[in-house]
């Protein structure tokens, strides 16, 4: 299969927002940077705050990263054809910190801003709850780039419920779509007018369609078969972990 037409079966909207950000300084890269921020600003902090930064020098740090790809036309080197997105962000933050850019993101507040809100409130609390203290920067990078995924799979599966009108199926069935297993049925039942067979059945069809989501997730941010299906492994690896 050709070079191209192997990139084609992958989901372009992640590699289509990347090129965009690494255009010309404009409104419509400055937004598509700002939409690579939303998605992947929590396991660049994650690695941070593991790594001992306290939370605002890693807001900070992750913002002044993420600013620099624009502003150095970083973004504009990269491609499906590169591999990993996760993989690149993460040397390119190894990179950031080693470098003596530390004390100009400190001081320098004049080229490209950031303009959305990094609430870290609910990642912090997951990190103290789910991070053990042995576990390193690198590690927690990766669940967290994990469960960045698996949640942006959620709010999709959410919204198509929603969109059919099936929102109070998903709300009441989504704390079990990711349980190892589901014990209770009919009391689910019970809150949906459903048979424990019935729910079962729905159970069933919600996970493998999120396992679906989850995978195009993964395919946006990689560029061949066998690197998404290596990435599958490590996110449910990291997840598990």
């Amino acid at each position: 299969m050709a070079e191209t037409q192997r990139h084609a079966e992958f989901p372009p909207t992640k590699w289509s927002v990347i090129q965009k950000a690494a255009g010309a300084s404009s409104a419509s890269s400055h937004a598509a940077l700002e939409d690579l921020c939303r998605a992947y600003w929590p396991p660049l902090y994650a690695f941070l705050r593991r790594s001992g930064h306290d939370p605002d020098k890693a807001k900070d740090l992750v913002q002044g990263y993420l600013a620099r790809l624009l502003e150095r036309g970083d973004l504009g080197n990269i491609g499906p054809e590169k591999g990993r997105f996760r993989s690149y962000l993460l040397s390119g933050l190894r990179n950031f910190l080693v470098s003596n850019l530390r004390h100009e993101v400190a001081q320098k507040r004049g080229g490209t801003q950031l303009t959305f809100s990094m609430d870290a409130s609910d990642l912090e609390a997951a990190l103290a709850q789910n991070v053990a203290d042995t576990q390193t920067p690198d590690l927690a990078y990766d669940r967290q780039w994990a469960e960045t995924i698996l949640d942006h799979a959620l709010e999709a599966l959410e919204k198509e419920h929603t969109a059919r009108g099936k929102g109070p199926l998903y709300a009441l069935l989504k704390p079990v779509l990711t349980a190892e297993t589901v014990e209770d049925y009919a009391s689910l039942g019970d809150g949906l007018g459903m048979t424990p067979g019935a729910v079962a059945v729905a159970v069933h069809r919600l996970r493998l369609r999120l396992r679906a989501l989850v995978r195009a997730e993964v395919a946006q941010s990689v560029g061949s078969e066998a690197e998404l299906e290596e990435e599958m492994r490590s996110l449910f690896a990291a997840l598990s972990g």
